[in-house]
């Protein structure tokens, strides 16, 4: 505790947002997996299958339906 005001402030105190960056905070990206490598090919099908009927339901237009026609 010998130190000058001045060496005291321009010291060795680190503030967190200047310090080097700390890798335990930032986020970890997580690795592309690729679906054939652990599934059978049928249900890796059945997946492909999935994501374009999901992509066709999303384009497709909302028509309404007669009347008449809901009761039947």
């Amino acid at each position: 505790m010998n130190k000058t005001l001045d060496e005291f402030i321009n010291g060795s105190i680190k503030i967190n947002g200047k310090g080097p960056s700390n890798h335990k905070n930032s986020k970890k990206k997580l690795k592309s997996t690729r679906l054939d490598r652990f599934l059978p090919n049928e249900q890796v099908e059945y997946f492909k299958a999935l994501r374009i009927g999901s992509k066709r339901v999303q384009r497709m237009k909302i028509l309404e339906i007669p009347i008449e026609r809901r009761k039947n």
